[in-house]
């Protein structure tokens, strides 16, 4: 299958030799097999993300902070010299804290996973025979005719392939502040930064 084929160099080829090489049509797309055959092969368009921490990971993070560390050697201490109330004490307070610290690291979890599934970023592609439509950006795939309008963010790594005044804020990538305008013609071949690759995206 020609979404198989690994580009070297894109901003150094037409636009229209990657088209074919991806088997995709400019003003068609992909058709919806074929883009559920390529996401089987190449999986979701999403950077990977660490696996989540075991539960006894995040039970035992409090005990490496230090001052929780001298709590418990004082609460040793106190046991030894026969200072039962202190150490109780001191051990409540540990076991608060570490209650606590575990619930709000619990909580900001699950909120920011809330906060992803909300703002799930979209990209807007043409699939099915030319057929405009809004689709998740994990759900991308390589051949995916993506079209870009001001305020769009970019949806994954793309060749372009017509342009009009199409500047991005690229500061991500490059640190500069200023948006770099874009065109869709090759450039030639040679070592390029990422940052001077004006047809992509």
């Amino acid at each position: 299958m020609a979404a198989r084929v690994a580009v070297p160099e894109p901003h150094t080829r037409q636009s229209a030799d990657l088209a074919r090489l991806f088997d995709v049509q400019f003003d068609e797309g992909l058709a919806a097999d074929d883009v559920v055959a390529r996401r089987g092969l190449h999986g979701l368009n999403r950077l990977p993300e660490s696996p989540p921490r075991a539960l006894w990971q995040r039970l035992l993070d409090p005990f490496r902070d230090f001052m929780i560390i001298v709590l418990l050697a004082a609460a040793v201490l106190s046991g030894l010299i026969g200072d039962l109330a202190d150490t109780l004490v001191i051990l409540i307070i540990v076991l608060l804290n570490a209650a606590i610290s575990f619930w709000q690291e619990w909580r900001a979890g699950q909120a920011l996973q809330a906060l992803q599934r909300m703002a799930a970023p979209h990209a807007t592609v043409r699939r099915d025979g030319g057929q405009v439509q809004v689709v998740q950006t994990e759900h991308l795939v390589p051949g995916d005719v993506v079209m870009l309008e001001a305020g769009n963010l970019v949806p994954a790594d793309l060749r372009l392939h017509a342009v009009a005044q199409l500047r991005v804020d690229e500061s991500a990538l490059t640190g500069e502040s200023v948006t770099v305008a874009k065109s869709h013609g090759i450039l030639p071949a040679g070592e390029r930064p990422l940052g001077d690759r004006v047809n992509m995206a």
